[in-house]
């Protein structure tokens, strides 16, 4: 039964994620659908990878994962903050 409501809330989730691509909040679109996108990973999480009754070691580890994956994404977008807009090589000869 909970995997049913699980699949519900999901599918809920997802009409959101949809209905919100038709209204145009500006910036805010981003925020609701990147909170909604949030909510979707913890339910599957929790319930599709059983994290809920987990071991606290299987605990620490999905977090350290999720930890790893927020440096790797944060050096990158430092990396891609410190360099120039100018246009590559190839589109400033035309």
């Amino acid at each position: 039964m909970s995997y049913f409501l699980t699949w519900l809330a999901l599918m809920v989730l997802l009409a959101l994620t949809t209905a919100s691509s038709y209204i145009p909040m500006g910036i805010f679109n981003t925020v609701a659908n990147m909170g909604i996108s949030c909510a979707k990973a913890l339910l599957i999480a929790l319930f599709f990878m059983h994290l809920r009754g987990a071991s606290a070691l299987l605990r620490i580890a999905a977090v350290t994962g999720l930890l790893w994956l927020a440096l790797l994404f944060g050096l990158s977008w430092t990396d891609l903050g410190t360099r120039p807009s100018a246009p590559a090589p190839i589109d400033a000869r035309r």
